[in-house]
């Protein structure tokens, strides 16, 4: 009998059916893989960008308060003298975007003064299309004048990178 089925030339249907079957199960294996693996592509990517645009906030905050004085909270804003931007100017989050807002003061040809407030956006909108902010918030040690910051950037409705910085500007009058 085994001389019989070893001679015989050709596959036959319960071979063939068994062989679909096992290349079916390999191909649906190959296509979650690929899916799981397109998936977590698309969020490291979205992760990377979110520490991206953390890094440049955290750069421009830490420099812009390292060099400016007299600082106030008011508002969820901290207002303060600015060497880049001029006295009078304040810091906040508007709409997911870290805002400089400054009072620039213009002499009309008339000879009288007017002043109005300017608004900045230090980093560019194209950097906020997948990430953008999602909290700033300030803390002022008035004892010390430590002040700390604490960011957060969202992106597709989650918190994707956090950090809290403390920056102790260099004109700080500290008193014990």
């Amino acid at each position: 009998m085994k001389k019989k089925i070893f001679n015989r030339k050709g596959v036959t249907l319960a071979e063939m059916l068994v062989a679909v079957a096992i290349l079916a199960v390999f191909v649906s294996m190959a296509a979650v893989g690929t899916s799981a693996l397109f998936g977590t592509g698309e969020q490291m990517m979205a992760v990377s960008k979110a520490a991206v645009l953390g890094a440049d906030v955290m750069d421009i905050i830490t420099n812009e308060l390292r060099f400016g004085e007299e600082f106030s909270l008011k508002n969820d804003e901290l207002h303060y003298n600015s060497v880049s931007y001029g006295d009078n100017s304040s810091m906040y989050m508007d709409e997911g975007m870290l805002i400089i807002a400054s009072e620039r003061s213009t002499v009309g040809g008339d000879g009288e003064t007017t002043s109005a407030a300017v608004e900045f956006k230090p980093i560019g909108t194209v950097a906020y299309k997948e990430v953008s902010l999602q909290s700033l918030t300030f803390g002022m040690d008035d004892k010390t004048g430590v002040i700390t910051v604490t960011i957060e950037i969202a992106g597709s409705g989650k918190t994707l990178w956090s950090n809290k910085m403390s920056i102790v500007p260099f004109y700080t009058k500290v008193t014990t």
